[in-house]
């Protein structure tokens, strides 16, 4: 480069405006070529190479004849049906339901079944029956437990451990067109529906509830291999019918001995005349409910209450009513039947004799007197009272609500607490609650 030329740049650089031209360009370009020489990457060796692998893999085998599963089912009992209608409507093969009624140990009279009752049955994989269970009606009061079993492709009495588990069901049902029926589709057994209906037949009619209104239950049931078999006392039960809410609670401090139903401030509640037991001074000695025979092993669910007393002890109408009934019937000996005008009939069973009573009776009405008659193993009263022709317990039915006492009222409340606790759980649900097994 010449002297000249140096003079030139030399006087081109001290113009100041050119020489800031300048720079404002330089500068940008010269930190972008030093960022590119700082950041560019490394080469790097490959860390992997890719490569396709293929294998062929044994066929899946599956043994269809290893399945073991079965699995419950249960059918409501329909009027006028028999086991063989029953199993039908079960999907149980005709071949299957033949071999179980000729060979099975159920006899002729095992087999009777009454209307709303529920029989469970087990199928195998295949669709067969392996199980029956359900409870029988008997002429004396009682219905027994059959149970039997397909062993071996022989069928005999269930081998199972006879253990009848009581448990508390818990349901809430929204009434769509009529109470009853709501009740049966969330699976209420009708003992429950007509019990539930002479609790509270003093304050309103469960027939009269509409669409819209709400029936809370929490009661007991009884499980014999994990299928409910029977029914116990409604604990708790609220109704809530245009907006008003109608209470019941259970108490009673001897289970032997029965209880009875209040409102939430332990009023009792009304039970259609029932002022006088039936027989005066004696002890209970069989109570409603489900026992066990620790001799038979056999489980048996005892539909009335058994009071010991002496032969020859008068027994009393319980309240008003008419006799519809008088004479010998099969395991009950003589007995008594009474039709009460609030739809609750009465049954006096092993009558040693009757009184001349008649047609209508007052209540405290001599009727007869205990005896043994019939399949009987000593002097007692067999009492019964029925709803609609469903056995419901008698003592809190038709029998005398007694009063509470301070004392009564202080347990009261804590039963009733631990109950409404249940019932809050489903309470402003605008859905049946219920717990279909």
């Amino acid at each position: 480069m010449t002297k000249q030329t140096f003079s030139l740049l030399g006087r081109f650089w001290q113009n100041k405006p050119v020489r800031w031209s300048l720079l404002g360009i330089l500068l940008p370009v010269s930190g972008v070529m030093t960022a590119y020489a700082v950041t560019e990457p490394l080469p790097q060796p490959a860390l992997y190479q890719a490569e396709r692998i293929t294998e062929e893999l044994p066929a899946v085998y599956i043994d269809n004849g290893s399945f073991q599963g079965s699995y419950w089912t249960e059918e409501a009992v329909e009027p006028g049906d028999t086991l063989t209608e029953v199993l039908t409507r079960l999907g149980v093969p005709q071949a299957s339901i033949k071999k179980v009624l000729a060979k099975s140990p159920i006899d002729t009279k095992l087999k009777q079944l009454r209307a709303g009752q529920t029989v469970s049955v087990r199928l195998d994989s295949s669709g067969d029956i392996t199980d029956i269970q359900f409870f029988n009606d008997d002429d004396n009061g009682e219905r027994n437990l059959v149970a039997i079993e397909k062993v071996n492709g022989q069928w005999q009495a269930s081998a199972s451990a006879v253990e009848m588990e009581t448990m508390p069901s818990l349901r809430s049902v929204i009434v769509r067109t009529s109470a009853r029926g709501a009740m049966a589709q969330a699976g209420i057994p009708v003992e429950i529906r007509e019990s539930l209906s002479e609790i509270f037949s003093g304050s309103l009619d469960i027939g009269s509830l509409s669409s819209g209104d709400t029936i809370r239950l929490l009661y007991n049931s009884m499980y014999f291999r994990g299928q409910e078999m029977a029914t116990g006392d409604i604990l708790a039960a609220e109704i809530v019918k245009n907006g008003k809410t109608y209470h019941a609670y259970y108490f009673g401090q001897d289970d032997d001995q029965g209880g009875s139903y209040y409102d939430q401030n332990g009023k009792s509640l009304s039970k259609g005349g029932f002022s006088t037991q039936p027989v005066s001074y004696t002890r209970i000695s069989s109570p409603y409910g489900v026992r066990f025979h620790p001799v038979l092993r056999t489980v048996k669910m005892h539909t009335g209450i058994d009071y010991a007393a002496p032969t020859g002890t008068p027994i009393k109408a319980p309240a008003d009513g008419v006799m519809t009934f008088k004479g010998w019937k099969g395991g009950y000996g003589n007995t008594v039947v009474l039709q009460h005008s609030n739809g609750v009939e009465t049954l006096y069973g092993h009558m040693s004799a009757f009184s001349p009573a008649g047609g209508s009776v007052r209540a405290g009405d001599i009727i007869g007197y205990v005896g043994s008659t019939g399949r009987s193993t000593g002097p007692h009263l067999h009492y019964e009272a029925r709803v609609n022709g469903q056995a419901v317990n008698p003592a809190t039915v038709a029998l005398p609500t007694p009063k509470l006492s301070q004392t009564d009222m202080a347990a009261f409340r804590k039963q009733q607490q631990t109950a409404g606790n249940i019932l809050a759980t489903v309470r402003d649900l605008p859905v049946t609650v219920a717990q279909l097994d």
